[in-house]
């Protein structure tokens, strides 16, 4: 099976006797809890640019509900948070990233509310819940449902006050510029000028989140469409396990609405899940009920649909104090109330959606990948903590340890790094980027329409349930569509994100293709057992490389 091999969208030539449009020591690409982690642990010595694809304040980490996953009180201890992040990862995980990322959690935490991040308390102590494959309380949360809203709004404040740190905001990334093998920069995409930027570094960190709006049901923003994924890819980084993107079994289903998420921790709370028919189904498909862990209860949901041949399934807090609903889960209680819902007398309508990327970029235990010069952290890469199935609130964590250790050993590098490669490339913009007069791409191509055709092909063939015929099927729509817009030029970001998609779409079926068996939140029906040859089995990508079994 050979990997997709996708132009790179420029061309640049190396002069080495011109000056840069733009350079810094640390270019950070991603504005979320990973990247702001990364740029305030860069040494204050060291100049920091920080990208934002939109606002600072707006990002996949400002939608974070659930909280922080950390060994916080006594009863509690690494190695019970170890046995579960490992035992929900499907024997994908990498152990000695395991214990390191969760032993570094209460230090991540106490820096939070060193710079002024309020976590919910209960008589002065921390307060601490629960949620699906996790043995002890340990989920340190804000606001109630609002956890990502409050670190966020702290971090920020902090980034700010860094005069080390510079920001763009509403910034695109395009591609990665590369020479002799070696990160060397990005080449950026202001949206408010619509005017290319060559942004020249001495590291790169990459923190651009997931992929999930490649499905047509997802809980992510319109901006997690896999951009940096995708341009490490084409740079000739390796990325793996992409087969591996976790479902959230509890999305809240509302015939032409935006998708929300509804927290594991409502369940975590006592929440039930039931059927139309009223009937509490999960303790049929798994003895620990609405706490096993995120695949298993999506793959019940599912199963469980098709049996009543329904479309959703609901969720039901009625039995639950109002008071303690409210006080819990106030952001919940307010979305369900713009479609008329209160959750404390009617049930929530709920189905499974795409919502992490457990593959990505692969790096090692510093956050550094296989490109020299480029890192990651955060969804955007692969570290081996998650393996095939991520733990419930890891996430942030995941964020914080690895954003820290980016922004950490990449200014080491930074100072290691000689000056003389500022290369100016003899690059003529107009040529580059220049349309058949008269027209754009844009308007010789639906994008919409190419790209819910994607979105449609992906969840019905590589969603929760996947078979062979289904993903052959998938392989054929996706290099179809392909055709249409890979190689193209475009002036908005809404071109270029659909050519990320579709290269990511590929990669994602040929993992899934390649890796037949069940394992985590792949879920093959053709191969319904765990294969114990995959069982460490990582299926990585380069462009250009044949992958085989």
């Amino acid at each position: 099976m050979q990997s997709p091999q996708p132009p790179r969208r420029y061309l640049v030539s190396f002069h080495p006797k011109v000056h840069p449009h733009y350079f810094t020591d640390v270019l950070v690409i991603g504005g979320g809890l990973a990247g702001l982690r990364a740029a305030l642990a860069v040494d204050p010595k060291y100049d920091v640019l920080l990208i934002c694809k939109t606002s600072i304040t707006q990002s996949n980490s400002v939608n974070a509900q659930g909280g922080i996953a950390s060994v916080w009180e006594e009863g509690d201890s690494f190695e019970s948070h170890i046995a579960d992040t490992l035992k929900a990862g499907g024997d994908l995980c990498d152990r000695e990233i395991v214990e390191h990322v969760i032993r570094k959690g209460p230090e991540e935490v106490r820096k939070l509310i060193e710079i002024g991040t309020s976590f919910d308390r209960i008589e002065g102590k921390i307060e601490l819940g629960r949620e699906g494959g996790h043995a002890h309380d340990r989920i340190i949360h804000a606001l109630g449902d609002s956890t990502g809203k409050e670190i966020i709004r702290a971090v920020v404040e902090e980034v700010r006050k860094r005069p080390n740190i510079r920001i763009w905001e509403n910034t695109f990334l395009l591609d990665l510029l590369t020479s002799e093998g070696t990160c060397r920069g990005a080449i950026l995409n202001w949206n408010k000028g619509n005017r290319k930027e060559l942004v020249w570094a001495k590291q790169t960190i990459l923190a651009t989140g997931g992929l999930g709006q490649l499905y047509r049901e997802t809980t992510n923003p319109d901006e997690a469409t896999g951009d940096g994924i995708a341009v490490a890819y084409r740079a000739g980084a390796e990325v793996r396990d992409m087969e591996f993107i976790q479902f959230h079994p509890t999305v809240l289903y509302i015939a032409g609405s935006a998708r929300s998420l509804i927290t594991e921790a409502m369940r975590g709370e006592g929440a039930y899940l039931v059927d139309k028919n009223g009937y509490r189904f999960m303790l049929d498909y798994d003895s620990r009920g609405e706490l096993a862990p995120r695949d298993v209860v999506a793959r019940a949901i599912v199963s469980q649909m098709g049996k009543t041949n329904y479309s959703n399934v609901y969720l039901d807090v009625t039995h639950l104090k109002p008071s303690r609903v409210h006080k819990r889960f106030p952001g919940i209680v307010a979305q369900c109330e713009k479609f008329g819902l209160d959750i404390t007398k009617e049930k929530i309508p709920v189905r499974p959606g795409a919502h992490y990327m457990m593959g990505g970029i692969t790096v090692d235990h510093e956050g550094r990948s296989t490109l020299p010069g480029l890192w990651a952290a955060g969804e955007v890469a692969s570290t081996g903590l998650h393996g095939a199935n991520r733990l419930a609130s890891n996430s942030l964590l995941d964020a914080l340890v690895f954003g820290e250790s980016c922004g950490r050993f990449s200014s080491a590098a930074a100072r290691a790094a000689r000056d003389d490669y500022r290369v100016q490339p003899i690059f003529d913009q107009e040529e580059e980027t220049s349309q058949p007069s008269g027209t754009t791409e844009e308007e010789k191509i639906d994008l919409d329409d190419i790209t819910n055709s994607l979105k449609s092909v992906m969840w019905r063939h590589a969603g929760v349930i996947r078979n062979a015929e289904g993903l052959d099927e998938a392989v054929e729509n996706c290099r179809r569509l392909s055709n249409y817009v890979l190689g193209r030029q475009f002036d908005t970001a809404k071109g270029w994100e659909l050519q990320n998609l579709l290269l990511l779409g590929q990669l994602v079926l040929q993992g899934a293709l390649l890796r037949e068996e069940t394992r985590g939140a792949h879920n093959r029906e053709d191969f319904p057992e765990m294969n114990p040859s995959l069982a460490h089995r990582h299926f990585t990508f380069q462009a250009g490389e044949t992958v085989t079994p």
